[in-house]
């Protein structure tokens, strides 16, 4: 995404669903005085789940904040907005009265169930991971599959797990890890990859960064992470690859250094905090450079 005058004009609508299909709407003009609208959190965890808060000044709606259960919002700049739909975990008013503080807490997709799901599975060694993730999507509710380049994988030794969703998840991974097997949500899909393989992976290219990235030195396995601070893009999610370009760090902060080219990092976390008003709007990507 790169950034122009348009992508100083911060966007977030937003429209509530409840059980019947009742909608309620709030929408920045384009030009004028906008709404005062927050979104944080992270739409790449180790829960799997992605996470985000949204908070809206002086919000006063003529239903109860208990019976909206879905939410959807299109959020970004003019001309890059991105439809970006979730549930409602809990909605309450955080300062009431003048200039009154409505918190709405979400998760990505619709997957609110999934929290304290359970599968349970006994699967003998041999047994194809794609056939594994099929049937635990399956009594999970998500509706889509993503894991094409890993379909040929094979479990080492017998896998048995009854309990937490997230725990058997994990469990899965461990069995790959010298593949760097990773397993998460991602709009109502769940996505099984190999970081630094391009399987599943949308890219895209860093026009802007806000920070010099930070680099380790680099984990027992020799691969080289990097922390990378840039104003909030909400395409960018987890599994996804970063391209900078070598002349985004040389005009930013003249920084060339052993990088030639263009810079790839895959995205394995990622948390933002983005307003229509005031100074937030900046996003912090940790990954491995591939």
């Amino acid at each position: 995404m790169a950034i122009s005058l348009t992508h100083f004009n911060r966007i977030i609508n937003i429209t509530l669903y409840d059980a019947e299909g009742k909608t309620a709407r709030i929408e920045c003009p384009k030009r004028g005085r906008k709404p005062a609208i927050e979104m944080n959190g992270s739409f790449t965890t180790d829960s799997y789940l992605p996470a985000f808060n949204v908070t809206v000044k002086n919000l006063y709606l003529n239903m109860t904040s208990r019976l909206w259960s879905t939410i959807e919002l299109e959020a970004g700049y003019e001309g890059c907005v991105i439809p970006i739909k979730g549930q409602i975990l809990s909605m309450y008013q955080e300062s009431p009265g003048p200039e009154g503080t409505t918190v709405i807490q979400c998760i990505q997709g619709e997957a609110k169930s999934w929290l304290d799901a359970t599968i349970r599975g006994d699967f003998p060694a041999n047994t194809n991971l794609y056939k594994i993730l099929t049937s635990f999507k399956s009594s999970l509710g998500i509706k889509r599959l993503k894991a094409s380049k890993v379909a040929a994988f094979t479990i080492p030794t017998q896998y048995q797990h009854d309990g937490s969703a997230r725990d058997g998840l994990k469990k899965l991974e461990k069995m790959f890890e010298d593949k760097k097997l990773c397993i998460f949500v991602r709009n109502d899909e769940l996505c099984a990859i190999c970081l630094g393989d391009d399987d599943c992976i949308r890219v895209h290219k860093l026009e802007y960064i806000s920070a010099p990235p930070q680099e380790n030195t680099g984990g027992s396995d020799g691969t080289y992470y990097t922390t990378v601070t840039a104003p909030w893009d909400p395409k960018i999610q987890k599994g996804d690859k970063l391209q900078i370009p070598t002349r985004v760090y040389v005009r930013n902060y003249n920084l060339v250094g052993n990088i030639s080219g263009t810079q790839n990092i895959q995205v394995t976390a990622l948390s933002f905090h983005f307003s229509t008003t005031g100074k937030a709007n900046s996003m912090t990507i940790q990954g491995f450079l591939v």
